[in-house]
């Protein structure tokens, strides 16, 4: 069931009248009529109908937070139907229309693709696309360029403010509010890093260029049991980026780096990737080659027995160190013991360990991998 942050519109217009301007409220069956006023100002009064309530998702705070603008309209830009689905079903309770436009790079691109970029958006949106950017100067990272989403209207903007700033604080202090929040964010503002000698994730970035959204978003990740272990990535202009001899000429947005296997694990266990199918794939791909996970689903060998240490490392040929996974699996919940002797203990895997075993492998194969 999807949960949703409510908010009392008239609440948030209260908020926002001033000396030179005002609004007046009307409660009109579930809807609130809106009409803008003047102090000292002659003409036409702007008048408009908002939800008497606005409902929005943590996931869609997260998207707009990661991706979104706003301005004296609003926009949302990104590749990913999920996520452009995701915002257009939050504005459609405004009743104010939207527009589209199509940004495609097409640098080394051949000359279909624009139009099979164009024909996939206008099936999938259900709308005809008046205006397509070309840029030809960037190699396209996406598979079919990115929508601008735009809804224009100025109280909007006002209240979308104050909700995203009260969202904000909200999702930090509940830990269901994070995961769904991380979700958005992560779509919008995630990349996948793979080490190229093992072919394994070697960690997540979350860009944010200012250091106060860094600590945002590794707030909410502690709040799902994400610690982070790297110091940020830090924020690098386009002139310090010219005088350390990079070849782009835009700089760098900083980033919140997630590293580590147990991380990794959280993620796939919350589901913080379904937002983004693509990043989706790329992270179970890779993730799955790591031979920490390789060695977790191969302890199904020991389900429903119970083993000890040396039953384990014989089966395994575990060497040293290696020992310690069996240590670490235990820390982690995925077994328990049972003491034997004054120095023996007997392990058995846990239903923590079976419910993410079985999560695994049903991954493996709606993926098709390994």
């Amino acid at each position: 069931m999807k949960t949703y942050l409510i908010f009392n519109t008239e609440k948030l217009i209260k908020k926002i009248n001033s000396k030179e301007e005002f609004y007046k409220t009307k409660v009109n069956g579930n809807r609130l009529d809106i009409v803008k006023k003047y102090h000292n100002k002659k003409g036409s009064p702007f008048s408009t109908n908002f939800p008497k309530e606005i409902k929005i998702s943590p996931e869609v705070v997260g998207l707009i937070v990661g991706e979104g603008f706003i301005g004296k309209s609003f926009v949302f830009a990104n590749s990913n139907e999920k996520a452009i689905d995701e915002v257009s079903d939050f504005l459609k309770q405004f009743n104010i229309p939207l527009k589209f436009y199509l940004e495609i790079s097409v640098k080394n691109k051949d000359e279909g693709y624009v139009n099979t970029a164009k024909s996939f958006w206008e099936n999938h949106l259900n709308i005809k696309l008046s205006r397509i950017r070309l840029r030809k100067e960037f190699n396209s990272i996406t598979k079919y360029g990115t929508i601008h989403l735009i809804l224009s209207n100025s109280l909007f903007s006002k209240l979308l403010r104050q909700i995203m700033d009260i969202s904000k604080i909200k999702v930090e202090k509940n830990k269901d509010y994070s995961i769904n929040y991380l979700k958005g964010i992560i779509a919008a503002e995630g990349n996948i890093n793979i080490k190229k000698s093992t072919k394994c994730v070697y960690m997540i970035r979350i860009s944010a260029s200012k250091k106060e959204e860094r600590n945002h978003y590794k707030r909410c990740l502690e709040k799902v049991g994400i610690k982070i272990y790297c110091e940020d990535m830090p924020t690098i202009s386009a002139d310090e980026g010219i005088k350390l001899g990079w070849k782009t000429t835009r700089g760098r947005a900083g980033a919140v780096i997630i590293s580590r296997w147990d991380n990794f694990i959280k993620i796939f266990e919350l589901d913080l990737l379904d937002l983004h199918n693509e990043k989706k794939e790329k992270f179970l791909k890779y993730f799955f080659y790591n031979k920490f996970t390789k060695q977790f689903l191969e302890f199904e060998y020991f389900l429903n027995k119970r083993f000890t240490l040396k039953e384990a490392q014989n089966y395994f040929g575990f060497k040293g160190r290696h020992v310690d996974r069996v240590l670490t699996f235990y820390k982690n919940g995925y077994l328990n013991r049972k003491k034997v002797n004054e120095v023996k203990f007997s392990y058995s895997l846990t239903n923590k360990y079976k419910k993410l075993h079985n999560k695994l492998k049903n991954e493996i194969i709606k993926q098709d991998l390994l």
